[in-house]
């Protein structure tokens, strides 16, 4: 992962608390943030485990993701202040691969992950109704302090950021982008496009985020 300044950090952080729950939106409860992230490592340990190929994981492994990930939101933040001037059919054209690009970085990284314990931990609700939800993962010899950002999303709870070990990954879509030089969102389309020409997940991924 790339060095961040402090200023990095506090820009995202501040996007993250800026963006506030649409007025017709509910702040999510910590009980309810807190069973969806218990569900979701459930789902994630049980799919780590199953006896199945490598192909069968990572198709399983996009399902959950997909499921539980507010790719929409991420990827907004990850944009940055290209946002501001990126069209509705940008959007369209960037969510789906951004969407494929992390899952496939996650499968690279996670797929062979294997976790022996993921004990839940404090709920911390957030000024704009969002809810950090802390878990402790033990994966081998190692323990990580993982926390998960819970939205209510059209009355569903979803993932709009994870912190591994203090490292955000809004934080780090937004750095990767900013560290490679694109200055406008066509550039970060075309990236995209060469970053996910044999991506195993875009067919999966174009479906459901349209």
């Amino acid at each position: 992962m790339s060095i961040m300044t402090k200023s990095t950090f506090a820009l995202v952080g501040a996007m993250l608390f800026a963006i506030p729950v649409a007025a017709n939106a509910e702040a999510i409860h910590a009980d309810a943030a807190r069973k969806f992230v218990e569900d979701l490592g459930n789902r994630t340990v049980d799919a780590l485990k199953l006896p199945s190929s490598a192909a069968e994981r990572s198709i399983g492994f996009t399902g959950i993701m997909l499921d539980c990930l507010d790719f929409d939101a991420i990827g907004i933040y990850a944009l940055g202040k290209l946002s501001r001037v990126t069209t509705p059919e940008q959007l369209r054209e960037f969510t789906p691969l951004f969407t494929a690009y992390v899952i496939d970085l996650a499968i690279e990284r996670l797929g062979n992950l294997q976790i022996q314990s993921f004990g839940l931990g404090s709920v911390a609700p957030q000024p704009n109704g969002d809810a950090k939800v802390h878990t402790r993962i033990i994966t081998g010899d190692r323990s990580m302090e993982v926390y998960w950002r819970v939205r209510n999303t059209g009355g569903s709870a979803k993932i709009i950021d994870i912190e591994i070990e203090g490292a955000s990954l809004a934080i780090y879509y937004y750095s990767e982008f900013d560290r490679t030089g694109p200055t406008t969102v066509s550039q970060l389309i075309a990236r995209l496009k060469e970053l996910t020409r044999s991506s195993k997940t875009l067919a999966t991924v174009q479906q459901p985020v349209r």
